[in-house]
Parts: C-alpha cells; structure tokens; sequence
C-alpha cells in the first residue's frame, strides 16, 4: 500500500540492529496509515497488551516482553501513530487526541482480540483507557502506571487548558538541559514544540534513574531521521488537555467496568509522584478496590527503563493471582 499523502515513514534501514530490540515487526493500516506493532507469543492463549506514551515506542518495553512470553503470555506492543515504525503524519493538526484514539480504536478492532489483559503508561494510557471505554469486552485485566485522564468539572474543562497553554508560553525555548534542571509541564511542551533538533534520547535519559546507553539513546532518537518526522512529539504535550468532554463522557464508561486494576506509580517521576493519579484510578474503578497497588521504587516516568523485571514479575504475579 502507498504512503497516504502529507505521510512519512522512517526507513527500515534506521531501526537495523537495534541494541535490544530482536522483534519481528508486524504491519495494520487504520485510517490508511500503516500502524507497526510487535506481537510475541502468538501461541499463547492470553493475550496483554503493551501501550507507550510520547515520545517514546515499543522499544521501551523490550526487556518487558521476554519475561511476559516466558510466563506464557501473548505480548502486543503497537507503536502509535507518529512514532517508531508507524507511519508519520506530517500536519500537526492531523495528531488530534480524538485521532489517536480513533486509530488505536480501530487497531484493537481488527485484531478482534477479547478479553485480554494491559499495561498502560503515559499517552497509552491516555488513549488506551479512551479505547477501552468504547470496547468494555477488549480487557478482563488492567495494569496503569505512571498516568492520567482527567476527569474535569465544567470550570476545570475551561481553565486547565488555559493554565497549561500560559505555562508553556512562559517556559520559552527550553533545552534538554534546562529540562532536566526543571522538569514541569511547561518546560516540557516548550522544549518540544520550539526546539530545531529533538534529542528523544537524552529526553529519555532525564526521566529514567538509570543511565542509559548511547546506543539505547540512539534507538529512540530512531523513528526520527529529521525535522519533519516530529509532528507527533511535538504536538503530544499541546494537546493533554483537549477533548475533556468526551473525556468526561469515556469515564462515565469507565466506571461501569468492574474487572481487576492495578496502578504501579514510580517514586520518582517528576509529573505524577504524589499527586494522586493514582488514587483517582484506584477509587473510580471499583475492580481496584483491595488489589496490591504498589509504588515502584528507584524509578522515574519511564519505569519500564528503570525496573522491567519487578513490573514484568509484579504484573505477572497479579494476573495469576486474579486467574487470568
């Protein structure tokens, strides 16, 4: 199939021998884009699904989906549209919040899978718990960590967006260092929407505890050879606080499903520790109620970088003990 029009994709070349990332790539086209997506265990009869956030890919859980196999598990890790091996919309204004849930909505139909479990961190949670709310039967099991979707009163749906878009105004042209040396929202939408060069790799090492090699750095700096790659990353952060009616409406959804949740939130990520997401998710999800929630210790946002085995371990332990 061709490229649609105003659509990149990376060259295959770019992502040859990857440090850690053996996977066999798999292919859908939603909405006439190609959507890559890793699929292992495919003689596993249950199925968990692995979703990334921005800017980051399937790579992030690439030492997650070994250990996920070996218990006996189909493993799905798609990459969404914009980033890793998925097709790249050039237009910002193509990477609505809308959009990314209708695609990974339509994704989730066509491989037809029910019943099945997650593992949800960042924008994949975002867009994830979204596409759960319109297909309730998709997921028996939910594991959510290091994320939100925000359930706004009708003065929050009005002024959170505000908030967040004079945030980013005042943050300027922040670098990766000044980024590090702060990291809040603000810094972080300037940085993606004015820097000239995105390093996704030292992005990534800021908000991880543990160092990262060069060569794991150049595997998420990837999916992006250039400049006009970036429309995804760059649009992500502007658009966290969009769509919050028919956020509100998916949470009204939410809340009606009753299979087991977990929430794992790191000790040290600079967005969400100690801010209660995930306490929001523990009391509006009536399955959470009694589960083994767990802060993960010695991790930042991107704690499938910083304690892959104890979440691939923990979240194994918690599906056998909840009978899935």
């Amino acid at each position: 199939m061709n490229i649609k029009v105003n659509t990149l994709r990376t060259p295959d070349k770019a992502f040859d021998n990857l440090d850690g990332y053996p996977f066999a790539a798999n292919y859908m086209h939603v909405d006439g884009l190609r959507l890559h997506y890793m699929d292992e265990g495919q003689q596993n009869e249950n199925t968990i699904f692995l979703f990334h956030g921005q800017p980051s890919w399937s790579y992030l859980y690439r030492h997650m989906v070994p250990v996920l196999v070996e218990a006996g598990y189909r493993v799905i890790a798609p990459d969404l549209i914009g980033f890793g091996k998925s097709d790249k919309p050039m237009n910002p204004d193509t990477h609505t919040y809308a959009n990314h849930v209708k695609w990974m909505h339509e994704f989730v139909q066509q491989l037809g899978i029910k019943h099945g479990a997650a593992f949800f961190q960042d924008w994949g949670g975002m867009i994830g718990l979204r596409v759960l709310a319109k297909e309730p039967e998709w997921l028996d099991r939910l594991v959510v960590a290091n994320t939100a979707l925000g359930e706004m009163n009708a003065l929050e749906r009005f002024m959170v967006p505000k908030i967040l878009k004079i945030l980013a105004a005042m943050a300027g042209k922040a670098s990766v260092d000044k980024f590090a040396d702060n990291m809040n929202y603000g810094n972080w939408a300037g940085y993606f929407r004015h820097s000239k060069k995105l390093e996704i790799g030292r992005i990534l090492q800021t908000l991880t505890t543990r160092e990262l090699s060069v060569a794991e750095m150049q595997a998420y700096d990837a999916p992006f050879p250039n400049a006009q790659y970036y429309a995804a990353p760059r649009k992500m952060p502007e658009i966290v606080a969009s769509d919050l009616s028919a956020v509100n409406a998916d949470w009204q959804k939410l809340k009606q499903w009753q299979h087991p949740v977990l929430t794992l939130f790191s000790d040290k990520d600079p967005f969400l520790t100690d801010q209660g997401y995930d306490v929001k998710f523990q009391t509006n999800f009536s399955g959470a109620k009694n589960q083994p929630h767990k802060t993960v210790e010695n991790a930042s946002h991107f704690l499938q970088e910083d304690q892959p085995q104890q979440l691939s371990n923990t979240t194994i332990n918690w599906l056998q003990q909840t009978n899935f």
